[in-house]
């Protein structure tokens, strides 16, 4: 923490916040295939179409998770991103303004009442994540073209090499400290015998 400037803080917060809303982006594309697939176990045109839409939005948080500290998937991210968010938006207007429509083109093995339930609750859930994945695109942008990632990573590398560094003189010192205990174990047998031999000769003079 030492040193670290206004920007180091921004870049480590900015990074921070994208890992986590990647991650709801993810954990809401997850939720949005089991709503779909409890609603139809077999889906219909319509049910795949929703299920693309999910598998686009999981598929945009998992690449923004690796992107958040790797400026090399941010662009893959942005195309899935944008075919995430067009899908989203058609699929949660769909529902909101024609639910009945669409619930006629689906084959739900449940309740009309309760499939009509089931599928707004669908769309409640692809809208929250359409939001996530607007703040997902402005602050990825944000955090790519002012260079924060550059600056992030270059902490990162810097606490890498600092924790490194002090491996390397902790080994250096732990290898001193046993060349000195065997050094000191040497003299002890070297001069300790000199010492017996020398009192075993005072011994027998006397």
């Amino acid at each position: 923490m030492t040193g670290r400037t206004f920007t180091g803080f921004i870049a480590v917060f900015s990074t921070t916040l994208l890992l986590i809303l990647n991650l709801m982006v993810t954990v809401g594309g997850v939720a949005s295939l089991v709503i779909e697939f409890l609603l139809e176990h077999r889906p219909s045109q319509t049910g795949w179409l929703l299920v693309i839409v999910s598998a686009f939005t999981v598929a945009s948080g998992l690449i923004g998770l690796c992107s958040s500290t790797r400026r090399g998937c941010f662009t893959l991210q942005l195309v899935l991103l944008a075919f995430s968010l067009v899908g989203l938006i058609a699929a949660v207007l769909s529902i909101f303004f024609k639910a009945q429509q669409v619930l006629n083109d689906m084959s739900p093995k449940i309740a009309r009442n309760t499939a009509i339930k089931v599928l707004r609750l669908d769309a409640a859930v692809l809208f929250i994540t359409f939001c996530v994945q607007v703040a997902v695109l402005v602050l990825g942008v944000c955090v790519n073209c002012c260079d924060l990632n550059d600056h992030y990573e270059e902490i990162e590398m810097n606490r890498g090499m600092a924790r490194t560094q002090g491996a390397a003189d902790n080994r250096a010192a732990m290898k001193g400290e046993s060349k000195a205990a065997q050094l000191a174990e040497r003299m002890k047998k070297k001069y300790g015998k000199w010492a017996e031999n020398g009192s075993d000769s005072k011994n027998s003079m006397k």
